[in-house]
């Protein structure tokens, strides 16, 4: 098994795609304190080395390099400033943690370390800053190409943001399953489950969506 690691912040993106996407090339999210929330691969890293990639690890648990954010923002002058975030900060920007599993033999995924991009200047320094995380690039696996979320044959999630443990959840992976069927034939929008339900279908409205409600629990 292969774990793809993401946060409440950012699968009901996942579910409307259906795809685990490629890293850099997701849509931003909408998050409810701070608004429309960019990333850009290019902060982190040259991104030209290798082409973009979907990213998983063997380790069920949150790497520990997930755990590491900087917040950019312009002041009152229009300076571009940032401010790097604690632990604690960085998992409640998250919202709760979330996993999704996938049998390695059913999705197209290289190996990193058998990947082109491994020995690139650009990987190097992401593996050195991946062990200096306490985390081991050995764990990962890339795929040069979206992966379908129906692969998909567990889910972990968590049920706490600042004592973010991971739970396998068997009962929710249907619902997701079903969520992404339902997307894919009506083009609807999943409000996050974060959303306040009248909050929802303003922003349904707002982007020319009709809604689906997901099962709670």
């Amino acid at each position: 098994m292969v774990y793809h690691h993401t946060s409440t912040l950012r699968t009901n993106l996942i579910w409307m795609s259906g795809v685990i996407e490629l890293e850099g090339k997701e849509q931003p999210a909408q998050h409810p304190h701070l608004g429309k929330v960019l990333t850009n691969t290019s902060l982190r890293r040259e991104a030209k080395d290798f082409p973009a990639l979907a990213w998983f690890t063997r380790q069920v648990s949150t790497p520990n390099c997930l755990m590491k954010a900087s917040i950019f923002y312009l002041d009152e002058n229009g300076i571009q400033r940032s401010l790097d975030m604690s632990r604690d900060m960085v998992n409640v920007y998250a919202l709760h943690r979330m996993a999704l599993g996938f049998p390695i033999a059913d999705i197209a995924v290289t190996h990193w370390p058998d990947h082109p991009g491994y020995d690139t200047p650009e990987g190097r320094d992401l593996n050195e800053s991946a062990i200096e995380a306490g985390d081991d690039p050995a764990d990962w696996y890339v795929s040069e190409t979206p992966v379908d979320v129906l692969r998909s044959t567990q889910i972990w999630c968590t049920r706490s943001m600042l004592k973010p443990k991971l739970e396998r959840w068997d009962w929710y992976l249907k619902d997701v399953h079903n969520m992404v069927q339902m997307c894919r034939k009506q083009s609807a929008y999943i409000p996050p489950s974060w959303m306040k339900q009248e909050d929802a279908h303003m922003l349904c409205r707002m982007l020319g969506y009709p809604t689906i409600s997901g099962a709670a629990r």
